[in-house]
């Protein structure tokens, strides 16, 4: 007799979820509640970050061109170029860079990081608020940025051709 009792309950657990459902769906998309993706965020993003670099279709080619190179350029563009390919490009900081390329092992001072970015990297970043002294400014990577990075990771491959 319990077991009826259950499936009872259930049916009538499964029709309030219809009703609720068909009247969420009748109403027009402006009064919809938005639900926000799920998406990394702070600290889960320096780690995702590292984590995908770590394990993307890309990562020998970023060892040997990037991480085993002593050029600043690249290492400050890794944590945007994966941003921009794999987390719908997120901005980052200078600190969240320092983070970043401390985790994989050729850390980048967040003042070091920022200066570059500032003399020369500017042409490839974007950012949404202008840039004011002693406070951070979260950058995204622009198009130009992408391929300027995809140039760096081919650099054998395009020596090979000439």
């Amino acid at each position: 007799m319990d077991v009826k009792k259950e499936i009872y309950q259930i049916k009538e657990e499964l029709e309030n979820h219809r009703e609720r459902i068909s009247k969420l769906e009748s109403l027009p998309l402006k009064a919809r509640k938005k639900v926000p993706l799920l998406e990394p965020s702070g600290q889960n993003l320096i780690m995702d970050i590292v984590n995908k670099i770590k394990n993307c279709e890309e990562s020998d080619k970023i060892e040997t061109q990037v991480l085993d190179k002593n050029k600043q350029e690249g290492r400050i563009l890794l944590p945007y170029y994966i941003s921009y390919k794999y987390f719908s490009n997120r901005p980052l900081t200078s600190g969240d860079i320092e983070k970043i390329t401390g985790e994989l092992g050729v850390k980048i001072k967040a003042p070091n990081a920022a200066n570059e970015i500032k003399k020369s990297l500017l042409r490839y970043l974007d950012s949404d608020s202008p840039r004011k002294k002693g406070k951070p400014t979260p950058y995204k990577l622009n198009r130009k940025g992408a391929n300027r990075f995809k140039e760096i990771l081919n650099i054998k491959d395009m020596a090979k051709e000439a």
